[in-house]
């Protein structure tokens, strides 16, 4: 069921959205854009940090909550 919503919309985030970047400090970030990259046109996001940098992230580095471990 999770793998077919995926496939149906693999964009789980949106500008405005509070993320975490798995590897940074765990520090509240903003998702300022969304956008595909690759081939697989797989879900990239322009992230502004604690420190007001802005980072180009793979989803799969991101998380609602701090990541851990």
């Amino acid at each position: 069921m999770i793998l077919e919503k995926l496939n149906s919309n693999p964009w789980q985030f949106e500008p405005g959205d509070v993320v975490y970047i798995a590897g940074h400090k765990q520090q509240p970030a903003k998702v300022t854009a969304a956008f595909g990259h690759g081939q697989s046109n797989w879900p990239h996001y322009l992230v502004v940090d604690y420190e007001m940098q802005e980072w180009t992230v793979p989803q799969q580095l991101l998380a609602r909550s701090p990541v851990v471990g």
